[in-house]
């Protein structure tokens, strides 16, 4: 009998223990199952299946995007090519001067494009000649209700695996994936998983290729699946990422702007950032996307996301593989990233220059939304400046004036969030569409159009302005070369060209949306258009409370002093004329800028 009952007790013990491992393997993501693999690709195909979209670009275009994704035998043509030349089996890269800096190898995935257009065959081909992308998603509803953000290359999704919710980010890289001509019957991939990676080291430390990022303030990337063409067989090219990570419950820009936080979360949340920041530096990753809404709050800890606009040192293959870095010479050399978040831009990442190099992020931690926008863009004056400096003073923080240094060890100190009564909405990028990223290189093939025209001329047939009400910069922009010509004798197209200037008035200078320029318009932006010439030259000429003149940022778009204009300041004036320059404005005036003292 006593055998028996002892018999029954291990019986109900052994079930018991089968019940909680049965009962833990359920709480898991599928991947961490038994034949997670399996069960991760069938989810994949009914997902893929729901993808639709389509493309206003070309196969030109696709061209074009595809040699940017090339590594070249040296990363410093990644910003220097200029023009591309396809043949059978080789093609040569140019510069612009149209010399040629190295034949390449033609990859599987551009075969396949030429073949389908052997007109784009021994032709050379710009590299700015990419069109707008005026496409759209087509998703179904049921997937509709599940999208979190939406940008121009990517979506971002909200997905149960098992009990667990995660986030699914799909990037596209090709932009006729999941269009009519692109269906899963041309699609292969790869998929991988976190727990086949190391944790990455030093950049100097090891030459492991399986290590991916990982760090308490970088977003975890779970699983990652990289897309190819199947004719790819050596799958050298991929087209798209389909990423699942951790979801969190809100970001940084929504947590800021409704001011939820007070001064001391503030600070823990900064000194998280910028560890995150020094780690990705130390692995080899250097993070050019430093907007609000790339900082994720999970549990208040704040996530690193979003590496489209990197600089990868180390040529680790895991990074690629787990999402983190992209393949190219592009990544691989900041200037030729070409494209930027206005408001958060760093100089270097479209022009050659340092003439602003600040973590912007940061000023927005410390000072309340509207505060943060006009001590960063607002032009002020001597007296201005003294109010602004008292009130900075009480909150104990004038350390904030190192950030501009890289130092933010200071912000300790202080003591209470800075918020200046006068703020105006008007500085303000309330929307968060108007904080895309944006290409520049797309500016290249529409702004040249203006820059040998007349004065008198400058604003006529600048733009085809049906897309953009743009026409204020642009002319101010080629009013800026006309007197940096005439008044400096200065003359210079290349590092000092109408796109570069523009791009910094843009994204720098003064932050408004690129909306008709940039590669992912949205027709709603145009309304946030700058088109006060006032306020514009005012900037130009004039100190923000956080930043030099708009000038002194523009003479500094070559790195070298001796390539700069001289050291001068900008002025303008206004003088009431019958000679008319239109700038879409209510009144007609004559502009002088800049001149040197």
């Amino acid at each position: 009998m006593l055998e028996f009952s002892i018999l029954a007790i291990l019986a109900t013990c052994i079930a018991g223990m089968i019940q909680i491992v049965s009962s833990k393997r359920e709480t898991l993501p599928v991947w961490e199952r038994e034949n997670g693999k399996k069960k991760i690709e069938k989810w994949l195909k009914g997902f893929l299946a729901k993808l639709k979209r389509t493309s206003t670009r070309t196969e030109k275009c696709r061209l074009i995007l595809a040699v940017e994704r090339m590594q070249f035998e040296n990363d410093n043509y990644a910003p220097l090519w200029q023009y591309i030349r396809f043949g059978e089996e080789n093609g040569d890269i140019f510069g612009k001067f149209k010399q040629s800096l190295q034949k390449i190898k033609i990859t599987n995935f551009q075969k396949q494009l030429l073949k389908s257009n052997a007109a784009l065959k021994n032709k050379l081909i710009g590299h700015s000649e990419i069109k707008e992308e005026r496409g759209e998603w087509q998703i179904p509803a049921e997937l509709k209700i599940k999208v979190i953000s939406e940008g121009g290359e990517a979506l971002v999704f909200s997905e149960n695996f098992g009990i667990c919710e995660f986030a699914v980010r799909l990037q596209i890289f090709d932009p006729f994936l999941f269009t009519n001509d692109f269906g899963l019957d041309l699609l292969t991939w790869k998929i991988n998983f976190e727990k086949d990676y190391e944790k990455a080291v030093n950049k100097d430390e090891s030459e492991k290729q399986n290590q991916m990022p990982k760090h308490k303030n970088i977003i975890n990337n779970f699983v990652n699946i990289e897309l190819f063409h199947k004719q790819d067989l050596k799958k050298e090219d991929c087209i798209g990422w389909i990423t699942i990570m951790e979801k969190a419950e809100e970001d940084l820009r929504t947590v800021l702007k409704e001011e939820k936080i007070g001064i001391q979360k503030r600070k823990k949340i900064a000194e998280g950032i910028f560890d995150g920041f020094v780690y990705l530096k130390k692995i080899g990753i250097g993070h050019f996307d430093r907007k609000l809404e790339n900082i994720l709050l999970v549990d208040g800890i704040p996530k690193i996301i979003d590496f489209g606009l990197i600089n990868e040192e180390t040529g680790r293959s895991g990074y690629r593989e787990m999402g983190y870095a992209r393949k190219g010479s592009k990544f691989r050399h900041q200037t030729a990233l070409s494209a930027a978040t206005p408001g958060f831009a760093d100089q270097a990442q479209f022009t050659l220059g340092d003439g602003y190099e600040v973590q912007n992020i940061f000023y927005f931690l410390f000072c309340d939304w509207k505060s943060s926008w006009n001590l960063l863009y607002k032009p002020i004056d001597e007296k201005e400046k003294k109010e602004i400096d008292k009130i900075v003073q009480d909150c104990n923080a004038t350390s904030i004036h190192k950030i501009k240094e890289g130092n933010i060890s200071l912000i300790r100190e202080i003591t209470s969030i800075i918020s200046i009564p006068s703020s105006s909405s008007h500085f303000c990028l309330d929307d968060p569409n108007l904080t895309k990223s944006v290409q520049v290189s797309s500016l290249k093939q529409n702004v040249t159009k203006c820059v040998n025209q007349d004065l008198e001329n400058v604003t006529k047939n600048v733009l085809d302005q049906k897309s953009s009400n743009l026409c204020v910069p642009i002319s101010v922009t080629t009013l800026l070369r006309f007197a940096m010509k005439n008044d400096l004798g200065f003359e210079e197209d290349y590092v000092y060209s109408a796109e570069k200037i523009l791009s910094t008035l843009i994204l720098i200078v003064y932050p408004r949306s690129m909306a008709g320029l940039n590669l992912n318009p949205n027709q709603k932006e145009t309304e946030f258009q700058l088109n006060e010439i006032e306020l514009l030259l005012e900037r130009l000429c004039k100190k923000t409370y956080l930043m030099e003149t708009g000038w002194q940022i523009i003479r500094k778009l070559d790195r070298d002093e001796k390539d700069q204009p001289k050291k001068s300041t900008c002025e303008f004036e206004k003088v009431l004329s019958e000679q008319q320059f239109y700038f879409h404005s209510p009144f007609d005036r004559h502009w002088r800028v800049p001149s040197s003292r």
